[in-house]
Parts: structure tokens; sequence; C-alpha cells
């Protein structure tokens, strides 16, 4: 199993963001969350990796962006790519699941992000058939919240309304176990 370094894995998540040419709140949100979860002295270093990433001119034309940002995550991977587990490490998988949520997370998960996605999975050497597994969970899990947000916000007081949301609740929950099991239960 190929393991990265985490603060390489978040330059990567970074990269991604920007690969739309807009960072939104929404990513911005995500991407502190998954930071913090990533390694607990993210808040000590955070200021210091959004500024070197940001050196890097993300917001240039379309098409010249996409390659740029190949460029710096093909770098990150180099340097951040190792066989070895340490506490400074996390698996490759969890930095592909990382990436698929930050895509996800503005609901516009477009080519360019995609393209990022699919080098890092064939650079850590995670299964095509699992990506595809993490893909699948994850537009499954956003459409469940999406549509759960859209009913609450809509259909307050309705008895039709609140058999929805608790069949959708019950929805996200085989998905939530769904994905912890594609997450640990495989090397």
């Amino acid at each position: 199993m190929k393991m990265i370094k985490k603060q390489n894995a978040l330059k990567i998540c970074y990269y991604l963001m920007a690969a739309d040419g807009l960072i939104v709140d929404d990513e911005r949100a995500k991407f502190d969350e998954l930071g913090n979860l990533l390694d607990e002295t993210y808040p000590t270093y955070k200021d210091q990796l959004l500024w070197e990433c940001k050196q890097n001119g993300l917001f240039s034309e379309d098409r010249e962006r996409v390659f740029l940002l190949m460029d710096y995550v093909e770098r990150e991977m180099k340097e951040g790519i190792t066989d070895n587990i340490t506490d400074d490490t996390i698996p490759g998988r969890l930095l592909i699941w990382n990436m698929l949520t930050i895509a996800l997370c503005d609901r516009d998960y477009e080519e360019g992000e995609r393209r990022l996605i699919e080098n890092a999975v064939r650079k850590l050497e995670v299964e095509e058939a699992d990506f595809h597994e993490m893909e699948q969970t994850l537009v499954a899990a956003n459409a469940v919240e999406r549509e759960s947000r859209l009913i609450s916000e809509n259909e307050v007081g309705n008895e039709d309304a609140k058999l929805q949301l608790k069949n959708l609740k019950e929805r996200g929950q085989v998905i939530a176990a769904n994905a912890r099991d594609l997450m640990t239960g495989r090397k």
C-alpha cells in the first residue's frame, strides 16, 4: 500500500480545489475540516501551506491551469509518496477519498478535477474498481444530502416529507456504513 505524507496530501487537495478556477466557501470549509482530521498540528502550518500553494499562480487560463496543477500534483506525489507507514503519512486511498470529497462538495465535479484524481489513483496504485466504488459512494451520499436539504427547506410540517426524510436518513446511514467498510475493510 502506498502512503503519502500529510502535508503533501493537503497541498494536493488544495490544488484540486483550484482545478475549476474558483475556490468556494464549501471547499475551504471542507479543506480545513480534512486538515484538522488528518493532522492535529494542521493549524500550526496551515497559513504557510496555503501561502506555498498560492505562489504557484493557480488561476491562469482554464487549459493551462489544469496542466500546471497536474505538474504541481505530480511534484507533491514525487516528494510525498512512500512505502513507509509513519505518523506523518496517510494511506493513498484516504487521499483519493479526500480528493473526491472536496471535488464533490461544491456539487460541480468537473473534468479537470477528475483528471487530477485519476492521475493520483494511478500514482498511489489504488485499484480502479476501488476508486469507482469510492466515487459512486460519495455521489450517492451527496445526492441524499441534497435531497434531504431540499425537502427540509420546502416541505416543513408535511407528513409525507417527514417520511421521506426518515427514509433518506436511513439511506444515508447505509451509505455511511458502506463508506466505512470501503475505507477500513481493504488493504
